[in-house]
């Protein structure tokens, strides 16, 4: 069948000269997963906890973002490593600690903590593995113009082992969306906006640390909320 398909790839690129019909068979043949940058997840069992954080001054605009970052980042590495229907690509012994334990410990001692591993060590959290994230900048409005909307966001990442408190994953992202320009928007488009770029910087977080198609991460970016 394969070599059927093959044939006839072959013929249609003769008669067409189309190289998008050759890029067409090799998402056939290849797919269009992408490795994860770091594969810490896919491994031996694994107890993993999601910290936010936030080194961000503007109270009013951040609001409760690091949280529901880190819950969406939860939710999705739940659904791409541990129940993932593709057997090479899942950890069926990966535990996500729920995010309801996390914010209950940062309430605790108001957001105020040294290290991402001082939270996962705690008996209550008990992790293996941190997940932490510092959100250094949060933007959804041009500054300069209260009608224009373009979600901007800093975010530095890293993987900690608890024991050792070995760093396995640091990256610093900066994501913008839409990737382009600003659009315009009038009083009421943040309420819809907002949750979306929530979910876009926590896609990009997620994807360093399970398989994923990053042309879908893109298409994601230039279509938020059908906006532009």
């Amino acid at each position: 069948m394969k070599h059927a398909i093959y044939l006839f790839l072959l013929f249609a690129l003769a008669l067409t000269g189309c190289q998008s019909v050759l890029f067409t068979g090799a998402m056939i043949f290849r797919g269009n997963d992408q490795k994860p940058k770091y594969d810490i997840l896919l491994k031996e069992e694994k107890r993993v906890a999601i910290v936010p954080r936030s080194a961000y001054s503007n109270a009013y605009e951040l609001q409760n973002v690091p949280q529901e970052i880190a819950r969406h980042v939860n939710d999705l590495l739940d659904s791409n490593v541990r129940e993932n229907i593709r057997p090479h690509q899942r950890n069926k012994k990966l535990h996500m600690v729920e995010q309801s334990k996390i914010e209950a410990w940062l309430d605790n001692c108001n957001n105020d903590f040294d290290t991402f591993t001082e939270v996962g060590k705690d008996k209550s959290i008990n992790a293996d593995i941190v997940i932490g994230f510092d959100v250094v900048g949060f933007q959804i409005r041009d500054p300069q113009n209260a009608y224009l909307v373009q979600g901007k966001c800093q975010v530095q990442v890293k993987a900690i082992e608890c024991a050792t408190g070995k760093v396995l994953a640091s990256e610093m992202l900066t994501i913008v969306d839409p990737p382009s320009m600003p659009i315009s928007g009038g009083p009421h488009v943040e309420a819809l906006f907002r949750p979306q770029f929530v979910q876009v910087v926590a896609q990009k977080i997620a994807a360093l640390f399970h398989y994923h198609d990053p042309h879908k991460l893109l298409r994601m970016d230039a279509d938020s909320i059908g906006m532009h």
